[in-house]
């Protein structure tokens, strides 16, 4: 049998259908992150933030411009500007035009800026780091859901198959029934009764199996293919919680946590960056370029194209002192955004504190719940023997012995309901400590 993730290798993961193939968790888990719109969003965040991380930091090494521009003028312009010493020595000489073409280069870069360029860069760094880890909770939350589905359609396929050995179990004694009635041993009574249990044992089957497929297509969907064939069976193990073991340190590394770090982090920055416009700035420009033109007719040497290089390098000062509280209502909103960011935090562990003890609570239930059905499930198979051979001899009647089989199949789903509960809990509680992908 070739494996399902070699053939996800060679088939369109969207045109899975693997007829008489069990898919197992593992395969259902990483062909949804493999699918997952969600997540390729959010990879394609991650890849934004850190392109805006080489941008902010392209900006500390400024920038260089080229230009050319050609201008006409009614009036002859000299080609650079003139001083007295040049008008003396000759003026009549100097290159005139009234058609200039200029061609340069300039190069402009800040020298302080009250480091808001850097705490823009650290800014953008925290929110990549924000982005990896929405997307780690995503998966996360993916994983959880992806479980919970698999683990109820199994439940529902061991309910179907309990039902259908309940429903046959029913119809031999239906038939045992019908020829005792021509023997005349049993009533008609009897016959109509168990012929009322077989029709509710097949419509209780038709539900099992009409939800069992509506949970198949929710996990396609999930899974983003055409359908569910079949599931692999996995062995539950119910196991206790150690009543030594202390989860409050591991809610503490959580990425919920971490996340709501990094909000404060951001927020700390973006502040920062507010509080950069209180001082001032200083840019550093420089120019080189070739002014060139023909001659006009008034010059001596009307005709003649002439160029001269011109350039120029300078530093300049900006610094707001007057704004009218511009500046400070900025920074007032970047401390209360900070402010919301640590109220955030600390609602967020209260959650996880609160989530974290209902995921315990639901384990210990569903294990004392699972004892509890598994000795119900006990004794009402030894009660049915029992009963069995109670009618057979005519101890009893057809209402004790059916009463008997229903309840039987009722502590027979209940053991069953109480195992898979038990294992959506452990994944719960999986889930709220972050070890789905373990």
């Amino acid at each position: 049998m070739i494996p399902f993730f070699k053939l996800r290798n060679v088939l369109p993961i969207a045109l899975l259908t693997l007829n008489g193939y069990a898919l197992t968790l593992d395969e259902a888990v990483q062909t949804t992150l493999h699918n997952s719109t969600d997540l390729q969003k959010m990879q394609m965040g991650v890849d934004i933030s850190a392109h805006d991380v080489k941008q902010k930091k392209a900006m500390n090494y400024g920038r260089v411009d080229v230009m050319a521009s050609y201008t006409h003028y009614n009036l002859p312009r000299t080609l650079t500007p003139l001083t007295p010493a040049s008008m003396v020595s000759g003026g009549a000489k100097i290159p005139t035009t009234k058609d200039m073409m200029i061609v340069g280069a300039a190069y402009n870069v800040s020298l302080f800026d009250g480091m808001a360029t850097t705490r823009s860069i650290e800014i953008s760094k925290l929110q990549k780091s924000l982005s990896k880890k929405m997307q780690k909770l995503t998966k996360e939350q993916l994983i959880y859901n992806v479980k919970t589905l698999y683990f109820n359609i199994l439940s529902l396929k061991a309910k179907e198959q309990a039902q259908e050995s309940y429903l046959k179990a029913l119809q031999k004694l239906h038939e045992d029934i019908l020829l005792r009635v021509e023997l005349g041993s049993a009533a008609q009574l009897d016959a109509l009764k168990s012929e009322a249990d077989v029709s509710r044992a097949l419509s209780a089957l038709q539900e099992i199996q009409t939800n069992k497929e509506i949970l198949k297509d929710t996990l396609a969907s999930v899974m983003m293919v055409n359908e569910v064939d079949d599931l692999q069976q996995i062995d539950i193990d119910v196991i206790s919680l150690s009543d030594t073991q202390s989860y409050d340190e591991d809610i503490l590394h959580t990425t919920r946590l971490q996340i709501a770090e990094l909000d404060i982090e951001k927020k700390q920055k973006m502040k920062d960056k507010a509080n950069a416009a209180y001082y001032p700035k200083i840019n550093f420009n420089a120019y080189y370029g070739l002014n060139s033109g023909v001659n006009d007719s008034t010059n001596p040497n009307s005709g003649d194209f002439k160029s001269e290089d011109i350039w120029q390098a300078g530093v300049d000062l900006k610094w707001n002192v007057f704004d009218f509280g511009s500046k400070s209502a900025a920074l007032q909103k970047s401390k209360i955004a900070m402010m919301q960011s640590k109220l955030d935090k600390a609602k967020a562990k209260r959650d996880l504190q609160r989530s974290l003890k209902e995921a315990l609570s639901k384990v210990s239930l569903a294990v004392t719940k699972f004892h509890n059905a598994k000795t119900e499930l006990s004794l009402m198979t030894e009660t049915r023997k029992i009963e069995e051979l109670r009618y057979n001899s005519g101890a009893s009647d057809i209402n004790d012995l059916l009463y008997t089989e229903a309840r039987y199949q009722l502590s027979k789903s209940a053991y069953i309901d109480a195992k898979y509960s038990y294992q959506n809990a452990r994944n719960y509680l999986d889930y709220i400590l972050e070890k789905g992908q373990k």
